[in-house]
């Protein structure tokens, strides 16, 4: 008797530590995008998002037009809404599934960050060198890289432009899928 209990509480500790580590994880993700924001986006920084809004297609173009400047995107993506926010010159388009609401804290949806960041293609050149990072080619010149401890954010640059792009993907390989996909791009 003395062996089951002690094998039930031994499998309750397990279950219990499985779940903190998977909270853990899910925080570390969040905070991980929210600081390659400011850190790896050009250490600009964030003073905090705007409030975020959902968008159409029409009203995305429309912002990246009054703004004169490049903001990225992966496409008009079947079953998704658009959720559109910024802080400062950062920029965030969130593709929000199901019944999410804008705003929904979860890192649970395909996000592209478009940051501006002089010489972004030198830098991301150079960091796709360093230990633990992975790369591939992105096309019209461009080149993906990631952290292969974490690989849900790929990082892109692209020649003659001063902007870096993060596509973040609740799916390591679904990110990778599409930063060198060729599907994101900006919006025209």
């Amino acid at each position: 008797m003395t062996n089951a209990a002690t094998s039930d509480g031994g499998s309750s500790r397990r279950q219990r530590l499985l779940i903190a580590v998977g909270i853990g994880a899910v925080v570390v993700v969040v905070v991980l995008i929210l600081l390659a924001a400011g850190t790896f986006g050009g250490g600009e920084g964030s003073s905090g998002r705007a409030a975020s809004r959902e968008v159409s297609v029409s009203e995305l173009r429309d912002f990246a037009g009054s703004n004169g400047r490049t903001v990225y995107w992966a496409g008009d993506l079947p079953g998704r809404r658009l959720e559109l926010s910024e802080a400062e010159r950062n920029v965030w388009v969130r593709y929000l599934t199901g019944d999410a609401v804008v705003g929904d804290g979860r890192p649970a949806f395909t996000t592209v960050g478009t940051y501006p960041f002089n010489s972004s293609l030198r830098e991301v050149r150079r960091r796709s060198k360093a230990k633990g990072m992975d790369s591939r080619p992105a096309p019209d010149g461009g080149l993906a890289t990631w952290n292969v401890k974490r690989p849900n954010s790929v990082y892109l640059a692209f020649p003659d432009s001063n902007v870096l792009v993060e596509v973040y993907d609740p799916d390591a390989l679904r990110a990778r899928q599409f930063a060198i996909s060729g599907d994101v791009g900006p919006i025209r």
